[in-house]
């Protein structure tokens, strides 16, 4: 081997073993969806606000410690920065779609940037888009979570809404409203026997189609 060709050996071994893994910074407030065998994770806030996209492949074996994390932010990253918001994967014609609902969105500036409640992530594109829904929007929250059924359903109960998502009064919400992915039409349950109003709970779908609601 000559010096030209071991200088380029050596140069090529030092670029390739100077690229690092991707390690997300450390946050709270985000949200994440399992899609087949992949956990995806959205958004989030800490030392600043995340249009962050990445995934940790759960098919594969990984320590605890280091998890190999797969960064999709520069070609899928999301046009706002979402904290508080809430995912749930729905199926419709064998076509998986993650729905991320609410929260609070910002700009680059970190200004509220609000165009729509919904916005929809393809993974299987890595795109996403701002699906236009019929009927009448449920009023902009935080601080919530959300359940989807199998037949395309997501059931959006509770929440808060204060100045970080644009209301002028702090309010918290008890309503039921209901997003039909397969026609994207919006429509409200009922509230009779309602839990009171709440934000930061929990909501679980179980198998007999109940959604139980704790905490808050």
């Amino acid at each position: 081997m000559n010096y030209r060709k071991l200088h380029f050996f050596f140069a090529l071994s030092h670029l390739f073993f100077s690229v690092e893994p991707f390690t997300p910074a450390e946050r709270y407030s985000h949200t994440s969806a399992l899609v087949e065998n992949k956990l995806y994770f959205l958004g989030g806030d800490g030392e600043f606000y995340s249009n962050e996209v990445f995934y940790l492949d759960l098919s594969q074996q990984f320590y605890a410690e280091y998890p190999s994390w797969t960064d999709l932010t520069a070609n899928s990253g999301m046009s706002i920065k979402s904290s508080w918001a809430a995912a749930a994967l729905t199926i419709n014609d064998n076509n998986p779609t993650v729905y991320l609902v609410g929260g609070i969105m910002y700009n680059q500036n970190n200004e509220d940037s609000f165009t729509s409640l919904v916005y929809a992530f393809i993974p299987k594109s890595g795109q996403w888009n701002k699906p236009v829904i019929k009927g009448t929007e449920p009023a902009r929250r935080r601080q919530f979570q959300i359940a989807a059924d199998d037949f395309g359903n997501i059931y959006v109960f509770g929440g808060g809404a204060d100045k970080y998502v644009g209301s002028q009064n702090l309010q918290v919400f008890n309503d039921m409203a209901i997003l039909n992915t397969a026609d994207l039409t919006w429509s409200y349950g009922p509230i009779v026997n309602a839990p009171s109003p709440r934000g930061g709970h929990s909501a679980t779908l179980i198998s007999n189609g109940v959604i139980v609601y704790i905490g808050g």
